[in-house]
């Protein structure tokens, strides 16, 4: 019925979830480098940590409106994209908040 097999998986629309598994991998690595010891952080700065969280977190929400546009338009579920956007959320927003914590810390 459709172009290409891997557009439905079990009558879920999964095209754009590699898309959103990347975001997802790279909050969670955002996140492991944020609680690194500090002699490991050298590359991190403020700036970093709050692009790379907000930039996922804005990226990963238009690919999940776009994907339930599509699900919804072609008759499908919507997967597990939601979830994920959720933890991508949840990551983007502890990693700066723990990062300008032991930051704030350091420097008293």
């Amino acid at each position: 019925m459709y172009t290409y097999e891997f557009f439905v998986t079990d009558g879920m629309f999964t095209l754009l979830r590699p898309v959103i598994s990347s975001f997802l991998l790279i909050a969670v690595v955002l996140f492991v480098l944020v609680w690194l010891p500090k002699a490991l952080q050298g590359f991190l700065n403020g700036f970093t940590v709050m692009a790379l969280a907000i930039v996922s977190i804005i990226i990963s929400g238009q690919v999940l409106f776009f994907e339930a546009i599509l699900a919804d338009e072609l008759g499908l579920g919507g997967g597990s994209g939601f979830w994920m956007f959720l933890l991508i959320v949840f990551l983007g927003t502890v990693s700066p908040i723990i990062y300008f914590i032991r930051h704030r810390e350091a420097g008293s």
